[in-house]
């Protein structure tokens, strides 16, 4: 059995940390006194005199961390064509890191809208990783409805901001799953012989 390589478990731990991270808070968020998990956004649960408060402190650093790794990872897998994914996840990360340094109220929470960098990632991915139509398909799907989300946010205009926070999260972190599997899936070992797209094909020259 072959030793993973750097990369490979770089990739392996954002197939879980990133969503499973946010997950925690937000199922335990639902049985919290005197918190909407309709109406308020999660990172309310650090303003809670409740143990969920100091989860939720610690929850969003472990989220970005993974983050960061998983555009390390990719970067390493091609340094030349995984630049953009890599400095978009490291945006990301900041956000999330951030999230859990300061408390929501503060300018410093998120990073004054470094957030607005989430449908990058996706984006960049899409147009860097030459994995074709199917998983190109995924990626741009992920990054409208993300940024459709972002705008929503902004707007004021959802009167369910918590629930649609949510299903955001789900959608934006399970992104990092997806996207680690396929990287996995694709480049798995070290001989250029045995590598494939994620739909099959061998990687074109660049990937070589």
């Amino acid at each position: 059995m072959k030793t993973p390589t750097v990369r490979q478990l770089l990739l392996r731990q954002s197939r879980i940390l990133p969503l499973a991270a946010l997950l925690l808070p937000i199922l335990i968020g639902f049985s919290a006194p005197g918190y909407s998990s309709l109406s308020q956004h999660v990172s309310e649960l650090q303003l809670l005199d409740h143990p969920v408060a100091a989860l939720m402190r610690v929850a969003p650093l472990v989220c970005g961390l993974s983050i960061l790794l998983f555009g390390l990872g990719a970067w390493l897998i091609e340094p030349a064509r995984f630049t953009f994914t890599a400095l978009t996840s490291a945006a990301v990360a900041a956000n999330f890191i951030s999230a859990g340094l300061w408390v929501t109220g503060s300018p410093l929470h998120g990073l004054y809208g470094v957030g607005f960098f989430i449908p990058l990632v996706p984006a960049c991915f899409a147009a860097e990783s030459g994995m074709g139509r199917s998983v190109r398909r995924v990626c741009l799907t992920v990054a409208v409805l993300s940024m459709a989300y972002l705008w929503l946010n902004l707007s004021g205009l959802d009167p369910l901001r918590g629930l649609s926070q949510r299903l955001a999260i789900v959608l934006i972190l399970g992104w990092y799953t997806y996207a680690s599997h396929q990287l996995l899936r694709a480049f798995r070992g070290n001989d250029p012989k045995t590598r494939r797209t994620a739909d099959g094909a061998r990687p074109d020259p660049l990937m070589r």
